[in-house]
């Protein structure tokens, strides 16, 4: 016999998992599905006769709107009715026998016992046949939610590639994959994360070129999240991290099909959460947030220039801020003399110092960027046009900044643009304000403790076992000059990213 509703309601709450699991094998029944999700008009029961013999009756339960209702009519209730086979049974078990057999003709079907397993395939999408009498049910696999389309990145711009992004449907993005990567090795495993939301999670790689070692760490920590559900991808990148505590991006996401599949083939690992319209790939380096998908369509000159523009530009958006206060207010003799009289005459009639001048601007910058991203595309343009140039001209013209300190500001946060990942161009302006403090207590000497304690912090990262800063730190450098700073052509590029460890090495030849 079933327990009570209350006694039901509390083994879905419960994080004791050895009443879980107690649970989790009770038998199957209507009224204990009844019980279970009275109150809920989205859960529709169907009581039918097969083949109109009211001794053989049994209920057909799906949600309204996660099911493709002509699927429904016409793949499990019109062969209910209809097929002579199915009328001539005398048992439940029998009938049961004859649909796992075939007789209602759809190719995803799954023969239930338990009463979780039952639960959790109607609220994934599937219509279920219950059989009262011998407490199992029969699922079919009929999703027919509505989902959006296949479009081109939003946030990724592609130049020179497939346009095709991630949804937020899970068996649609793992069909993207597929598509591109047709190979047996290809390993996709499923698991279910969050107490109430029980989110679909897969974890994406290639059997016999991804680490294993990698694999299996993935799957801990993915594993040990105690969460009640995941609806944000904030809340499952906190399990994944090795230092918690810094600032620093340690896991790629992307967008981007071609660019997810790239990183698997080089023997990576991928992570799909349904729901989110992004995938996670680990493990990382910094340089990974620092190049582009089009790196790798165009010729490796142009791509190689570019690459190393960006290194360039990350550093110069970081230091240059701190660098003019440094300058302006404590080594003026390193400015030449014509560049010191232009900086003096139009500071002059200038209220505020240098470094407030400055910090003024970085927090007029980074409330331009929120504002413009928080408002509705067409008025964020707007904003963004009228703070860079009315608001800014005319703090000038009012003598409140001076134009140096606006073109600084400018330069730094044009050459942050640059950087494709934005978790690390944020992490870039946080780093921004860090400098500009030391610049304020001690000039470039400041600057220097500045940068070198960012460095350390940065030698101290490790992802997943990888050096945060290898090639860098790692393999004595030998790998700068072949896919970090700059990228030489593709038939020399014979082997997979060594700082990975993948099982196998070689990407060309044998």
């Amino acid at each position: 016999m079933f327990h009570s509703r209350q006694t039901k309601s509390d083994r879905y709450t419960s994080e004791n998992s050895s009443d879980h699991n107690a649970a989790g094998n009770q038998e199957i029944g209507i009224e204990i599905l009844r019980q279970l999700f009275q109150d809920n008009e989205d859960i529709i029961f169907t009581n039918i006769s097969v083949k109109n013999n009211e001794n053989m009756r049994i209920t057909v339960i799906f949600v309204d709107g996660m099911v493709n209702s002509k699927m429904v009519d016409d793949d499990v209730l019109k062969p209910l009715v209809q097929e002579e086979i199915l009328g001539k049974v005398k048992t439940e078990k029998a009938l049961i026998d004859l649909i796992m057999d075939g007789a209602i003709y759809h190719c995803q079907r799954k023969l239930r016992d338990k009463l979780d397993d039952c639960v959790g395939d109607l609220l994934s999408g599937s219509a279920i046949l219950v059989f009262d009498n011998a407490k199992a049910a029969v699922t079919f696999g009929l999703k027919g939610f509505e989902k959006r389309g296949i479009t081109e990145p939003t946030n990724e711009n592609v130049l020179k590639g497939s346009k095709e992004s991630f949804i937020e449907v899970l068996h649609v993005n793992t069909s993207l994959i597929r598509r591109r990567l047709q190979t047996s090795d290809l390993k996709i495993n499923q698991f279910n994360i969050g107490k109430r939301s029980q989110t679909t999670v897969s974890i994406v790689f290639i059997k016999n070129l991804a680490n294993q070692t990698i694999i299996d760490e993935v799957k801990q920590r993915l594993h040990r999240v105690n969460i009640d559900g995941i609806i944000t991808a904030g809340q499952i990148e906190t399990y994944l991290l090795d230092n918690k505590w810094s600032f620093f991006p340690q896991i790629l996401y992307t967008e981007r099909v071609d660019k997810f599949c790239a990183n698997i083939l080089e023997g990576r690992v991928g992570i799909l959460i349904d729901g989110l319209p992004i995938a996670y790939i680990v493990p990382v380096d910094i340089s990974a947030f620092l190049q582009a998908p089009e790196d790798y369509a165009l010729h490796y000159i142009p791509s190689s220039f570019f690459r190393f523009l960006r290194f360039v530009n990350s550093f110069a958006s970081l230091t240059l801020p701190a660098f003019y206060i440094s300058i302006t207010t404590f080594h003026q003799e390193m400015i030449p003399t014509k560049l010191a009289i232009s900086i003096v005459q139009n500071k002059e009639g200038i209220p505020f110092p240098t470094f407030i001048e400055v910090v003024l601007m970085l927090l007029a910058f980074e409330v331009l960027l929120e504002a413009g991203l928080r408002l509705p595309k067409a008025i964020g343009q707007s904003v963004s046009i009228i703070g860079a140039l009315v608001v800014g001209d005319a703090a000038i013209t009012a003598k409140i900044l001076s134009p140096g300190v606006v073109i600084v500001i400018a330069a730094a946060g044009i050459t942050g643009f640059i950087i494709p990942s934005q978790d690390m161009s944020n992490t870039i302006r946080l780093c921004r304000f860090l400098l500009v403090g030391f610049s304020i207590i001690g000039g470039l000497y400041g600057v220097s403790i500045g940068l070198i304690l960012i460095v350390y912090h940065l030698c101290t990262l490790e992802v997943f076992g990888v050096p945060y800063l290898s090639p860098f730190v790692a393999n004595e450098g030998k790998k700068i000059l072949t896919d970090t700073l700059i990228r030489i052509p593709w038939f020399k590029m014979k082997n997979r990213p060594q700082n990975i460890s993948p099982e196998d090495v070689n990407r060309q030849g044998g």
